[in-house]
């Protein structure tokens, strides 16, 4: 079989090379890629709903207390038993994407493609309280990532295809193509110029024509009788920005929180039961926690109050207002804390959903709390579809998707200034108080190193073997200074190393030899008593930013490498910034 494949690789490629230049060549992937993406995100979502109707079907309506207490917690069980039993490697959706452009030279295991598909069906179709995007755009990312790899195309193309796999993803499940490309572009920061942008075009819009043509054409949700804002209300759109932004700092320090909390259980069956047992506890208080919740969003569009609290523990009637705008922030606080632990727990899925079910929520709330003030007939409607846009700027970093998205999947055109003005705010003032999202703040919480800048991300592509010079002229601390001397005559740079014990102990310079001259002419003087101690040591396994952090800090054009306790030679800034060129050129030239 793999024989075949490889055989029917090299047949494409040749042919290519025959009758189809590279650019087009890419044109053609990206339309296959968006058709794949969109077929994945259509499947994963059709697969999740058969669960979550297997489970509201006749057989259980019996066992309401079991169905949103119980469920949650088997779906993270049978999540964990299938990543244990079958070793799977599930990865994390859209953070796993950034980190292998970022800092795997978009290299994204083949296993990928199918175990966030498996495993995210069953945590969230049996109520797991997180979305499908994430491990959608996971699945398409590592079919456009591993396509690249078979069809031997470079690290341009690579990060091309994966861009173009996740517009093709979040195109299909939202059926917003032109904010599906704009989330592309802000979450991996792709250089928009025309070889870029037409592939992720074709990607987004044949991903999200596959959602449309394989479901019954109905959207995620809607919005109805939406008409132009009005200016008088603006101060309310400002200060909705900054509610947006305090609430984007709680959703991640929660997030974190609960990450911390949940993490110190080493035995992952003890961590999927506690945190499976609280989530259940959650949902079970407040149904309205189980699963994507979709349809809540929706009941928030229309000012639905009732329909979203009618059914809670506490039994609570929702037509009271003061104790309705409490339960709804219960049910604000709360999402965040069942969205971790379900993540946190061991299950499978993403945070854009968590994200636009908080800020429905969020402006339901802020419209209820300024009638209890005494403001009336304001459109709930548009406070809660820029509340969505606001919540989406401040966690996601992402403020033009969040824009786009609101407007194309929410009907919300009309609306496009107090759009920006609050997304723009929310993004401001989050940034300026935590300069990561959601998804990088994950990775950082798993001590994984991430990047958004070219610069780095070129650095990542170096081996330390590209930097490292082994040739060094080598004294003993008991070397003569005129012997010294000598060796530094003979070598190459500016600079003798000092080994004592397999060690560097220090190196010298002519300017050290010049200046222990001057101030001593015995002929005991030796290298231990001119040399300046050894620079901060690095080790071989340490990644390139680390060597040129550490040189911008010492001041140092060399630096001494180790392999555990062994000394290999000398890390040259000179060879780094020609391994650097080298990367640039090579990227620059795959077309």
């Amino acid at each position: 079989m793999k024989h075949r494949l490889q055989l029917w690789i090299r047949r494409v490629l040749i042919w290519r090379a025959q009758h189809l230049p590279m650019q087009h060549f890419i044109f053609v992937l990206s339309i296959l890629v968006g058709l794949i993406s969109g077929l994945v995100a259509v499947i994963l979502k059709n697969s999740t709903h058969a669960i979550q109707e297997w489970i509201r079907s006749e057989r259980f309506e019996d066992y309401y207390q079991l169905y949103y207490f119980a469920f949650p917690l088997v779906g993270i069980l049978l999540t964990v038993a299938l990543v244990r039993t079958f070793k799977l490697r599930t990865g994390e959706g859209i953070p796993s994407a950034i980190e292998a452009i970022s800092r795997q030279g978009g290299i994204i295991p083949r296993s990928r493609i199918y175990t966030s598909f498996l495993t995210s069906a069953v945590t969230v179709g049996f109520g797991g309280s997180v979305g499908l995007e994430g491990p959608a755009v996971g699945t398409g990312s590592a079919i456009g990532s591993n396509l690249a790899r078979w069809l031997r195309l470079g690290f341009k193309q690579r990060i091309l295809l994966i861009a173009c796999a996740t517009a093709g993803a979040i195109a299909s499940i939202f059926g917003a193509p032109v904010a599906a490309i704009i989330f592309t572009l802000e979450l991996f920061s792709i250089d928009l110029t025309l070889s870029s942008l037409v592939p992720l075009l074709l990607a987004s819009a044949t991903g999200a024509l596959t959602g449309l043509m394989m479901s019954d054409g109905s959207k995620l949700f809607y919005a109805e009788g939406i008409e132009a804002f009005d200016p008088a209300n603006l101060p309310y759109y400002l200060i909705l920005g900054v509610a947006c932004a305090l609430v984007s700092l709680y959703f991640k320090r929660v997030f974190a929180l609960s990450g911390r909390l949940v993490m110190r259980w080493n035995n992952p069956w003890a961590k999927a039961m506690t945190g499976g047992v609280l989530l259940g506890a959650l949902i079970f208080v407040m149904p309205p926690l189980y699963g994507e919740g979709f349809s809540t969003i929706q009941a928030a569009l229309r000012g639905d109050d009732w329909s979203i609290l009618s059914q809670n523990w506490l039994g609570v009637e929702a037509d009271n207002l003061l104790w309705g705008i409490g339960l709804l922030i219960g049910l604000l606080l709360l999402k965040v804390t069942a969205a971790s632990l379900t993540i946190h727990a061991g299950g499978v899925g993403g945070m854009f959903a968590p994200t636009l079910f908080m800020g429905s929520i969020l402006g339901l709330i802020f419209v209820r709390a300024l009638e209890l003030a005494g403001v009336n007939d304001l459109p709930a409607v548009h406070f809660v579809l820029i509340a969505m846009a606001g919540l989406m700027a401040g966690t996601m970093h992402a403020p033009l998707t969040a824009i786009f998205m609101i407007s194309e999947i929410g009907g919300g055109y009309p609306l496009i200034l107090p759009l920006m003005m609050t997304s723009a705010l929310a993004f401001f003032l989050t940034r300026s108080w935590d300069p990561n999202s959601i998804y990088t703040e994950y990775l950082s919480q798993r001590g994984r190193q991430w990047t958004q800048s070219k610069d780095k991300a070129v650095l990542t592509l170096i081996d330390m073997e590209d930097a490292l010079e082994r040739d060094i002229e080598t004294v003993e601390p008991d070397t003569p200074l005129h012997h010294c001397q000598a060796a530094l005559a003979r070598c190459q740079r500016n600079l003798v190393a000092v080994i004592e014990d397999g060690r560097m102990v220090g190196y010298l310079t002519w300017e050290d030899i010049w200046r222990a001259q001057r101030e001593d002419h015995h002929e005991e003087v030796t290298a231990k008593d001119a040399m300046k101690s050894a620079p901060a040591r690095i080790q071989f396994a340490d990644p390139m930013e680390h060597v040129l952090s550490q040189m911008e800090k010492t001041g140092m054009w060399y630096l001494p490498v180790y392999k555990d306790t062994k000394w290999l030679g000398l890390v040259s800034k000179t060879k780094l910034f020609e391994a650097y060129r080298k990367q640039v050129q090579d990227l620059s030239h795959e077309s």
